[in-house]
């Protein structure tokens, strides 16, 4: 399956290119200084017999346009272009460049074929600037919610007869600013998991999901995690071996940094019991979901 980085012939992402850019750094705020960049890079390079050359503050000689219609852009020097042989040790951050790959491509990854299909139409047509930034491209914020999730989403939109589009016009949860996907996953998991939830309303779901999340700042299992353990000793939260979204959830969303592990499984079961209390209060739906797996 192609990365996200280039998933077809007509789209590709530089935004880890050179893989020292600040934190916060986003393509579309120097489109027009990074098109000539780009199509410099493009003309100079083979130009002259290649030789290391370190990369200079944020700019590297090696990423330019890959097409003489500059609708592409990314590494020069990458072994899909060389017939297998990687280049990219030629600047000082060679190793990096081949290391890196952002959350959202990891997600890409662990979906199947049909999954990648599904969604990539939400970016088609996107130049390469817009591709590679985090606040225009919409996966960059859709992927985060992770592959059981939107394969979940996806399964149900298909038997609806839903597109992409619809069905993000329909569970607008996955894109609205109100929600951060990483930390708030399993709090999504926990309100989809209820009897008829895919049968409501995306703003029945989200105020379940609501409803889940202030009851859970109540629950004394949670309240107990920071404590000190009966052996003494607290772990990091993502250290733990409770399934990631669940411990993302704790440490992203409820800010609990360090935790007992033992205290970990009754909190999971305490929250899980807590979601079927408030569903039961709902109106009834119908029908009930297919179990899944948290990962």
């Amino acid at each position: 399956m192609p990365p996200l980085c280039a998933p077809d012939e007509n789209l590709s992402c530089f935004g880890c290119c050179p893989p020292i850019r600040p934190r916060h750094y986003d393509p579309l705020d120097f489109v027009g200084s990074l098109r000539r960049e780009l199509m410099d890079n493009r003309e100079s390079f083979g130009k002259a017999p290649l030789q290391a050359k370190p990369i200079i503050g944020y700019h590297c000689w090696a990423l330019g346009f890959l097409d003489s219609s500059n609708g592409r852009a990314g590494c020069l020097l990458h072994p899909s272009r060389h017939g297998g042989k990687d280049l990219r040790g030629l600047v000082d951050y060679g190793g990096k460049c081949r290391r890196e790959s952002c959350g959202a491509a990891r997600v890409f990854d662990r979906l199947p074929v049909e999954g990648q299909a599904f969604w990539l139409p939400l970016v088609r047509g996107l130049n390469p600037f817009y591709f590679s930034s985090r606040r225009a491209n919409p996966l960059f914020h859709i992927l985060p919610w992770g592959a059981c999730l939107l394969e979940r989403l996806r399964h149900d939109a298909v038997g609806r007869g839903w597109s992409v589009t619809e069905l993000l016009y329909w569970r607008p949860f996955l894109v609205h600013p109100d929600w951060w996907p990483k930390a708030h996953r399993y709090l999504f998991h926990l309100a989809l998991e209820q009897p008829g939830a895919f049968g409501g309303t995306s703003e029945a779901v989200e105020g379940l999901a609501r409803e889940i999340l202030e009851g859970i700042g109540r629950l004394e299992a949670i309240q107990d995690l920071g404590s000190p353990a009966p052996s003494g000793k607290l772990i990091w939260t993502h250290q733990a071996s409770e399934p990631p979204a669940f411990l993302d959830f704790l440490r992203l969303a409820l800010e609990i940094e360090r935790v007992d592990p033992a205290r970990l499984p009754p909190a999971r079961k305490a929250m899980e019991g807590l979601s079927r209390e408030i569903a039961a209060r709902r109106a009834p739906g119908e029908g009930r979901l297919r179990p899944w797996k948290v990962v």
